[in-house]
């Protein structure tokens, strides 16, 4: 049996092997081709950074001296490739042509440095490779090509729709300023409630009689109800004149063509206020209300109010006879056969609705760590508050206290901020000598170990505060009810001036090693050192 599988192992092997060298020697008696180029013969565009041409076997370039002129062949521009990007990532069989650097002055760092050219200018463009540039790493030679594209001007989408909700979703229409000559349905993308794709479009597309109309068709109807999210990336519509359309994003809502209604309170829904109950509704032609005062409310107390109904055009208005300012639980009823829609009875509901106020709590700082007074050194300071926190952001959205200063009595030190998560938390951590460890967060590259007094004011620290947790159609977040706040104390830490001399021997002898674990015989450096297990500041 053993020598069976040894037997089939073998085959299997060889068989392995025989399928990738046919491979092999397949590409190689392959022609030598162009598979693709970036921009595409003739393809519009708005910007081109560089050249690329993709070719089925590994290739050697060599670019003419001079380089390639690539022309607007309406405006006479010219523009030149003079080198290749040799970054390791691109393949071999891929040529990434750059264009000629020209001299940019940089006002931030208020010098002039060479930058890549990029072409942008509308018009016709063209180049030709010409033969022998390109070679394949067996000798063949690329033939001579010429090759267009051109730099398209811009046009904004006017209308899509259908702009109201509509039971099924089958086809969009979208309304440009020009007449259209190709639709890319490639940059188009449709989104369910997920955001996950819902459906592709038809390739084949619809234009009215001026052909500034689009008809999409989409290849699955969405009939699930739901929000959609349709994607029109740049450059799908392509109009006569050679202008392209920009980017745009529309939410697209799919209802159910059911009779329905909903209420402006939900079920589990928590407010800071109460006022009327509204009634809307949906695919319903006709709403009558049966009995006006059929709809109720209790309070938090057990207190039972009535509402009294009236339409209002296709909705319906509750007004309730006392004011709703009891904070707590209340229980709105909506029974059965209240109102009627396109003459049936409505279904019984019951809506649960907390109301609150939010009570701003004063900010307080719980603890510091490291805890004021003596210590060895400072690598990082954390400051505990009573409640969330987050810094507060200032009219350019920059964190006003990234960075804050550790004063000591001969040199400041600057303090990073060093945030977990999303920057919402009890706690404030900062870094002394904050550098990236190069993978996901900010380490302390040297303590402060220097001997003196040190102080942090956390007047310095502005955050926001008094926190709110809310929930809507972005999801759950915190609402800031206090901004721009800070507690007004200072916390202040003393490192001592050890020397070696004060640390006792052990059995008539000093063990000494540096910060990196080594063990040294003698100190020849400042810098600090552990001697018989205690920290020692060399200056």
């Amino acid at each position: 049996m053993k020598k069976l599988l040894l037997l089939f192992m073998s085959m299997f092997f060889m068989l392995g092997t025989s399928v990738a060298q046919d491979k092999e020697k397949e590409e190689e008696n392959a022609a030598f081709a162009l598979q693709y180029s970036t921009p595409a013969d003739g393809e519009y565009v708005f910007t081109v950074y560089n050249i690329r041409l993709q070719f089925n076997k590994d290739i050697v370039v060599t670019i003419p001296e001079g380089g390639i002129a690539v022309t607007n062949k309406n405006t006479g521009d010219v523009v030149k490739i003079t080198r290749l990007d040799n970054n390791e990532w691109i393949e071999k069989s891929t040529a990434v042509f750059l264009f000629e650097q020209e001299s940019v002055f940089d006002e931030k760092e208020d010098k002039e440095e060479l930058r890549d050219q990029v072409i942008e200018t509308p018009g016709e463009w063209s180049y030709t490779i010409p033969a022998g540039c390109i070679k394949s790493v067996d000798g063949d030679e690329f033939a001579e090509q010429t090759f267009t594209f051109t730099i398209a001007s811009s046009m904004d989408i006017e209308s899509i729709s259908p702009a109201d909700a509509v039971t099924t979703l089958d086809k969009i229409e979208v309304t440009l300023p020009k007449a259209i000559a190709s639709v890319n349905t490639g940059k188009l993308s449709l989104l369910d409630n997920s955001w996950m794709p819902a459906s592709a479009f038809k390739s084949e597309v619809t234009y009215s009689d001026d052909r500034k109309t689009v008809t999409l068709e989409l290849e699955t109807p969405m009939t699930a109800p739901g929000t959609y999210s349709l994607n029109i990336y740049q450059g799908a519509f392509l109009s006569e004149d050679g202008a392209l359309s920009n980017y745009r994003e529309i939410t697209l809502q799919v209802i159910d063509p059911t009779p329905s209604f909903a209420t402006n309170l939900n079920d589990g829904d928590q407010v800071k206020e109460l006022g009327n109950l509204e009634i809307s509704f949906n695919n319903v032609s006709n709403v009558e209300i049966v009995k006006n005062d059929a709809i109720q409310v209790w309070t938090p107390s057990q207190s039972k109010v009535v509402g009294e109904a009236s339409k209002d055009g296709n909705r319906i208005i509750v007004t309730f006879s006392q004011e709703l300012k009891e904070e707590g639980l209340y229980t709105f009823y909506i029974p059965a056969g209240a109102f009627t829609m396109d003459g049936a009875p409505n279904e019984e509901r019951e809506i649960n609705v907390t109301l609150y106020s939010f009570v701003i709590t004063p900010l307080e700082v719980v603890s510091v760590t490291p805890v004021e007074g003596a210590v060895e050194q400072i690598e990082k300071i954390v400051i505990e508050f009573n409640q969330p926190i987050t810094l507060s952001f200032n009219e350019n959205w920059q964190q006003i206290s990234y960075n804050v200063t550790l004063k000591g009595d001969t040199k400041d030190y600057v303090l990073t901020y060093a945030p977990s998560g999303y920057g919402v938390s009890t706690k404030l951590e900062y870094l002394v000598n904050a550098e990236w460890n190069g993978f996901d967060a900010y380490v302390c590259s040297a303590p402060v170990a220097e001997a003196g007094t040190y102080t942090l004011n956390l007047k310095d620290v502005v955050v926001d505060y008094a926190g709110e947790s809310v929930s809507d159609e972005w999801g759950t977040h915190y609402e800031w009810h206090a901004k721009n706040g800070c507690v007004d104390k200072s916390y202040t830490w003393t490192i001592a001036d050890t020397a070696i001399d004060d640390v006792e021997a052990e059995n008539g002898e000093k063990v000494i090693y540096d910060l990196t674990g080594r063990r040294v015989e003698n100190i020849t450096n400042a810098g600090i050192y552990i001697v018989n297990g205690k920290k020692v500041l060399v200056k």
